[in-house]
């Protein structure tokens, strides 16, 4: 699939968000929900409109800013040869905010929908498609496990992100099979943050071993 035709997907999705959102905004409460607390329980509320096109907005924002980050990127942190992830990562985004979106309209018309823990398996679901990337993605300031370590070496930012490719896989499917059972939603959030935590803690192990850090 060509570059083109990938941003040409990432705003259509963006566009669908917004017809979404105007589908459902007759059918929604004044007060609309717009937070959920670890247990899946409301507790905050945002009035109309902003509680129904708050999410579009954001959306639409972040997706206009990302896609401009690779232009002004400065000289060695180019993303040409990675231009494709990058696109697909976007429309990545901009498919999960529409599924956040739909799933907390929908709950907030039925109260029994479990949105924690269907906001989990999704990310569970992101981990892993990314997770299927990041060792193709090139040092840049925009994409990736940015630490100090990582942009200060090629070494270690391809090490890590090999390292990263498989703890957010192995995250992210922890997440997703753990959503089918009991498991209470404070494992399922840990388990996301150990695997975006790993590679983090790694880069530096890995920097002190290759390039050491002197006197």
């Amino acid at each position: 699939m060509k570059n083109k035709t990938i941003m040409f997907l990432v705003w259509m999705v963006i566009v669908i968000t917004w017809i979404v959102a105007f589908i459902y905004e007759p059918k929604l409460p004044e007060q609309v929900p717009t937070h959920w607390n670890a247990d899946g329980e409301v507790d905050g509320y945002t009035s109309k409109p902003w509680g129904v096109y708050l999410l579009p907005i954001i959306s639409t924002v972040m997706t206009f800013f990302i896609s401009l980050m690779p232009k002004i990127s400065p000289k060695g942190f180019k993303l040409d040869a990675a231009k494709k992830v990058y696109n697909i990562i976007i429309l990545l985004m901009a498919l999960f905010m529409l599924f956040v979106m739909i799933l907390s309209f929908e709950a907030g018309l039925n109260k029994s929908v479990d949105l924690s823990r269907w906001m989990i398996g999704a990310m569970g679901v992101l981990f892993v498609i990314i997770g299927n990337y990041l060792s193709k993605v090139p040092k840049n300031f925009f994409l990736g496990i940015r630490t100090p370590w990582t942009l200060a070496s090629d070494e270690v930012w391809y090490k890590t992100h090999r390292v990263g490719s498989w703890t957010f896989v192995l995250g992210g499917v922890l997440a997703v099979l753990s959503t089918l059972t009991q498991v209470s939603m404070s494992w399922l959030i840990w388990i996301l943050v150990i695997a975006a935590l790993v590679p983090v803690v790694y880069s530096l192990i890995i920097y002190k071993k290759v390039e050491g850090f002197g006197e």
